[in-house]
Order: structure tokens, then sequence, then C-alpha cells
């Protein structure tokens, strides 16, 4: 789960993990002006309002994983150059129109060397929930889990269509 340039949620979602014994993993879509990154780490203590570069330089110290959101969307798009300095960007995303998507799919065959596409709902109603995932290869139990496969690279992005 991620907010805008929040964690604000997360001990509400703490509440229903417990509960409820569903895991979530929270994280921030980081607002920078060279686009929105989704980060996954230790977050508590994420300074505001840096930019991608010090954004990187934060999480390589930390460990923390970032990925650019939406990035052919055309509000809000990552800025283009800025990609190449990623492993991982999300190409398929359920607010996306599909050609944005595809202009994803379509600049990693044609640049990213290596770089893995994953997929997120971008949900901000429950009936988004769900309809786009990433899926992985090992099971996911927490935050360090997804931080290890997420640099391990195997999953693949999904449409599911689950609601």
């Amino acid at each position: 789960m991620t907010d805008h340039d929040t964690i604000a949620s997360k001990h509400e979602f703490e509440k229903l993990s417990d509960t409820h014994g569903i895991c979530f993993i929270i994280g921030i879509e980081y607002t920078t002006t060279k686009g929105d990154f989704l980060v996954f780490g230790p977050l508590e203590n994420i300074p505001q309002h840096m930019g991608i570069n010090s954004l990187i330089q934060w999480a390589q110290k930390e460990g923390a994983v970032v990925i650019p959101a939406h990035p052919f969307r055309k509000s809000r798009p990552v800025h283009i150059p800025v990609l190449k300095s990623f492993d991982i960007i999300e190409c398929l995303n359920g607010r996306n129109h599909d050609f944005e998507n595809e202009a994803c799919h379509q600049w990693l065959r044609d640049h990213a060397t290596g770089a893995r596409a994953i997929g997120g709902s971008d949900a901000h109603t429950l009936n988004e929930i769900g309809r786009i995932v990433t899926v992985f290869e090992k099971h996911i139990y927490g935050a360090e889990d997804l931080i290890r496969e997420l640099r391990r690279g195997s999953y693949k992005p999904s449409q599911r269509g689950f609601f």
C-alpha cells in the first residue's frame, strides 16, 4: 500500500494486519520534480522534498527500493532520461490508459537493458484494488521479503480482474 508523500496510514493497516492476519506492506509514492516514485523500505524517517538524486542516494544508504511510478502517464509522468537509472519500473498501472502502459513496455524493450517491470493498481477506490498486481514466484510475508524479491527479479506484472 502506498500513499502520496505519507505513511500516516501505516498504523491503521498494522492493526488490520494483526486483527485479520493480512500482510500489509506500507510504502510511499514519493513526489519529485522528475516524477513520482514508489519507495519500499524503512520509511519512518524518510526526508521530505528530496530531489530524485537525493532520493536514490537515501534509498541506497537505507536499503530501500525506489521504483518509477507510471512513467509514461500523460499527467505526472517520470522524466524519461531518469528511467535509465532504475532496474525496476512500474509498466502496468491500473489508472493508466492502455497506450500509456504500452509506451512503457515499448521503452523497456528499446532502451532498458535488464530492467524489470512491475504492476500496480494505483487504486483510489475499493473497486480498483487488485485489478493490476505483481505476481511473485516466492511468497511475500513482509517488507524484507518484498525488497529481497524485487531485487531478485522473479516476478511479473499481471492484470487480474479480481473485482
